[in-house]
């Protein structure tokens, strides 16, 4: 039923995510998704996956571009997205408060 040299040939080894990624990931949501923060478990798996397209995708191409511009254009856009997200969950809570008040 598992075959090893199966595994072996689909290149596993050679994948760039590694399980400690992985267990940090799962480590961080478990609490997130007990205490029911699920903005928050969307902003963590946002984060996560935006850290896996670099290291999948954006890490050669910044590497063969010699320049660091596409690497500060990629983490402000992360940046940007997460201060966004921050802004509009405060905005809303404050929102909520004023709701409440009338």
């Amino acid at each position: 039923m598992l075959d090893v040299e199966t595994l072996l040939s689909l290149g596993l080894p050679n994948h760039l995510i590694s399980v400690w990624q992985v267990f940090l990931y799962v480590a961080i949501m478990v609490p997130c998704l007990l205490f029911q923060r699920t903005k928050l478990c969307l902003l963590v798996t946002y984060l996560f996956t935006y850290y896996l397209a670099f290291l999948i995708y954006w890490g050669d191409f910044i590497a063969s571009a010699g320049s660091m511009v596409p690497f500060a254009i990629y983490a402000l856009s992360g940046l940007a997205i997460v201060v966004l997200f921050v802004a509009a969950s405060f905005s809303e809570r404050a929102q909520m408060k004023q709701n409440q008040g009338s």
